[in-house]
């Protein structure tokens, strides 16, 4: 079997998409792993909530795995017949793995943010809603990516492996998944705002609402990313059909 352009291409958007969707999440857990280990070596009945932060920025790789499972799954990869992929499918695979891959690094931004939740909510349970709150807030980002990349692989066909769009909108497409891939690290400037939020509202609880409006203003740069992606999806017509 001769494997064309088109599936190397759908196979490095996979890897794309669950690359560095796991990078980011895998320094995200890093980050509010080594707080929770911290603080279970003094506290070992706070196991359990340790383990709830620690799970929050994991859902980013999961977002990249089901891309790139989406992607293998149009292409033909799980069923052994990959072989004739067109160019421009495989390179909307790409911008979709770029959507889902680059925002998945939001997981950084949401370990940081993470780690100020365990600190706190150690010394004081009732910060635990507040700092998953606070936490969450970072996973926006990632959805953003999740959200372009679905519709990139349904709008072009490639979702029901129909491989008829065209180079020039493939080409636009990656466009799309640099924008609002790339502005999904503005969650990492989210993220040590939203950890300081936490810790301000252990001292003051009544300081919840004023962090979060701080935390919200890096939420858009993100929203920049995520209206220029829809604009470049809505300018190659893939809204009307």
């Amino acid at each position: 079997m001769t494997i064309g352009t088109g599936a190397v291409l759908m196979a490095i958007g996979a890897g794309i998409a669950v690359g560095c969707s796991a990078i980011g999440s895998g320094i995200g857990v890093g980050i509010v792993g080594s707080a929770a280990s911290g603080v279970i070596s003094e506290r070992s009945e706070k196991f359990g909530m340790a383990l709830v932060f620690t799970a929050i920025p994991q859902t980013q790789a999961i977002y990249g795995l089901l891309i790139a499972i989406l992607i293998l799954q149009a292409g033909g990869f799980l069923g052994g017949t990959a072989a004739d992929i067109p160019t421009p499918a495989g390179l909307v695979a790409v911008a979709a793995g770029l959507a889902v891959g680059l925002a998945g690094f939001s997981a950084i931004g949401q370990g940081i943010a993470a780690s100020s939740g365990v600190a706190n909510t150690a010394e004081k349970p009732e910060m635990f809603g507040k700092g998953v709150v606070f936490s969450a807030v970072c996973e926006t980002q990632a959805i953003y990516g999740l959200l372009i990349a679905v519709l990139m692989l349904a709008l072009t066909g490639i979702l029901s492996s129909d491989f008829s769009v065209e180079m020039p909108v493939a080409i636009g497409l990656v466009g799309a998944g640099l924008a609002v891939g790339l502005a999904g690290f503005s969650a990492i400037g989210q993220g040590i705002t939203c950890s300081s939020g936490i810790a301000a509202t252990a001292r003051n609880p009544g300081a919840i609402g004023r962090s979060l409006v701080f935390a919200a203003m890096s939420e858009t740069f993100a929203i920049f990313g995520l209206l220029v992606a829809i604009l470049i999806l809505f300018g190659l017509g893939l809204f009307s059909g």
